[in-house]
């Protein structure tokens, strides 16, 4: 690991502790970590791929959080205060194959209830048979699509190019693909955007899979990176948000990558009393099942902490 990577990945990870890049520096000599905070021979990483122990990966990568936390404040002498955690909400797959865009009109009216900021993940061309990797159907976004998401709440990430599988047998659009070919589609999906003036901030890879061939490609044309707990196949457990191959990535773990039921749940019962950077991810289209009833709970228990994805960027360049 890099010590450029280790340097302003602990911009994030002790966020509000540190007051300068000479701490920072500082407490590299005195204390190693990795970004890994489940090492690739773990037992945890089969532990956490059974579908009952999958919500105990935010647990554990908190405790990880907590313990790097906690070795800083021993380094420089200080006992961290209480404070509430900074939430990143991602939002996936605008516009829907299954749903019309006044469906998204009504979760987005929601947000913008409680002002809540949040990363949308677009696709530029969106197929209609997702899990087909044969479907030749697809559908481009149009003006309209465009008024939606042009809305001084949401900023914008490219959610694949077409969102649809390479393969019958897993669910897939960048994992398994040649380098030209995963160049090819974020150009082509770049050039849409382009031509309604927008400039996504950030690659959210369908089905959070993504292998380092992509990912490599990816972090060339954008800032940020997302992952959850299906990238950790090729990427690992990576703390989050990170800098990781030239880029910021930021993934999200089970039940904070999960229906709103699942994360209000979590959010409920688990009191975090410190100033730490949470990315959360919800699928719009499922919360529209139980009229948005759980989304709006973890709305109001998270509305006052929610800030833009572009504070990234911010946090990495603010060098003292």
């Amino acid at each position: 690991m890099k010590k450029n990577e280790k340097i302003k990945t602990l911009k994030y990870i002790l966020f509000g502790l540190y007051e300068n890049d000479i701490e920072i520096n500082e407490f590299i000599e005195y204390s190693n970590f990795s970004l890994d905070f489940i090492p690739k021979l773990s037992f945890y990483k089969i532990f956490f791929n059974f579908k009952k122990y999958k919500n105990y990966q935010t647990e554990y990568f908190l405790s990880y959080i907590f313990y790097i936390r906690d070795e800083f404040c021993r380094f420089k002498g200080i006992k961290e205060k209480n404070d509430k955690p900074l939430f990143l909400l991602r939002v996936d797959d605008f516009p829907h194959w299954e749903l019309e865009n006044k469906e998204f009109e009504k979760f987005n009216g929601i947000m913008e209830k409680f002002g809540i900021p949040y990363l949308c993940g677009v696709i530029p061309k969106l197929s209609l048979s997702i899990k087909n990797p044969l479907n030749k159907e697809f559908r481009i976004l149009n003006e309209k699509d465009i008024e939606i998401i042009k809305h001084p709440l949401i900023e914008i990430g490219m959610h694949g190019y077409t969102h649809q599988t390479n393969t019958f047998k897993k669910n897939r659009e960048f994992v398994g693909v040649k380098e030209k070919l995963v160049e090819d589609r974020i150009i082509s999906g770049l050039h849409i955007f382009k031509k309604y003036g927008l400039s996504p901030i950030a690659f959210i890879p369908p089905f959070d899979e993504i292998d380092l061939i992509s990912y490599k490609i990816a972090s060339r044309y954008f800032k940020i990176i997302t992952g959850g707990p299906s990238s950790t196949k090729n990427i690992g457990y990576k703390v989050s948000p990170c800098f990781y191959k030239n880029t910021i990535y930021v993934p999200s773990y089970r039940p904070l990558c999960n229906n709103c039921f699942e994360i209000l749940n979590f959010l409920k019962h688990k009191e975090i009393k410190r100033k730490i950077i949470l990315p959360i991810v919800i699928h719009w289209a499922n919360e529209t099942k139980n009229g948005f009833k759980y989304l709006i709970e973890v709305l109001k228990l998270i509305k006052e902490n929610v800030i833009k994805w572009k504070e990234l960027l911010i946090i990495l360049d603010n060098t003292t």
